[in-house]
């Protein structure tokens, strides 16, 4: 690996993200091999461990590594992955970030607007209480894959209106987190439902066509929820991964 420009305006994670990539790219860490240790990295590199784990938690966003409790970061095949619902990414992180495919956004709606009862009752507000609702249509690869649509806690607003999000050139996730909300553990499920005549039209299927309803609840390190989405999946368009591991691990 080379090393760190300690002169560049560029942040010190992000060349370390860059150094790590070229030596995946190179074939130093193959598909299944287990990175330098945190020690190992902060020592090579004289950094601080926060820049390093700041490195592996962007590696792992773009799906270059997975972190194994207690084992490491290991290098991973980008095509043998789809949408985890185990991680924190989203669809926009999984795909391009990941797996460098092509995505793109239309937002039907963004604004602040009476939550369903579902929504605030999962984010802990008031039944009709206003947050901010996004909705967006997301195409992969030229193909429409999905209807989404994110309530969020009225704090959101300042962060998000006037943002790349808005205009569907940015990820949702990495622009919240930029503003002061993190996501810190979330809570997803997957069920099977047929399309509506609503959800016929927006995803161009058949009424009655097999979708997959993906619900979430994402809470900050503060166990405070700020993000409760719904997307309609369309399973011939993406693949969603749930992966498996013994509990001993």
């Amino acid at each position: 690996m080379s090393s760190i420009d300690r002169h560049s305006p560029e942040p010190y994670y992000l060349q370390l993200v860059r150094l790590v990539e070229a030596d995946i790219d190179a074939g130093k860490y193959a598909v299944g091999e287990r990175l330098p240790a945190e020690t190992e990295l902060c020592r090579h590199f004289d950094l601080a461990r926060s820049t390093v784990r700041e490195t592996l938690r962007s590696l792992q966003e773009k799906g270059r590594i997975k972190m194994v409790p207690r084992r490491g970061a290991f290098v991973v095949d980008p095509l043998q992955a789809g949408w985890s619902l185990q991680v924190a990414d989203g669809f926009f992180e999984a795909e391009v970030d990941h797996h460098r495919r092509n995505v793109e956004t239309q937002v039907v709606k963004a604004g602040l607007s009476p939550l369903p009862a579902a929504a605030a009752d999962a984010l802990g507000l008031a039944a009709g209480e206003a947050g901010y609702k996004l909705k967006r249509l997301r195409y992969l690869d030229g193909q429409i894959a999905l209807l989404s649509v994110n309530y969020l806690v009225p704090e959101v607003a300042p962060v998000l209106d006037g943002s790349d999000v808005l205009s569907g050139k940015a990820s949702l996730n990495r622009t919240l987190r930029e503003g002061g909300f993190s996501v810190f553990g979330a809570r997803r499920s997957v069920e099977a439902q047929a399309a509506t005549p609503e959800l016929a039209g927006y995803l161009h299927v058949p009424v009655g066509a097999p979708l997959l309803l993906v619900t979430s609840v994402s809470w900050g390190r503060d166990e405070k929820p700020f993000d409760y989405y719904t997307s309609w999946v369309r399973s011939d368009v993406v693949k969603v991964t749930i992966e498996a591991r013994a509990a001993s691990e």
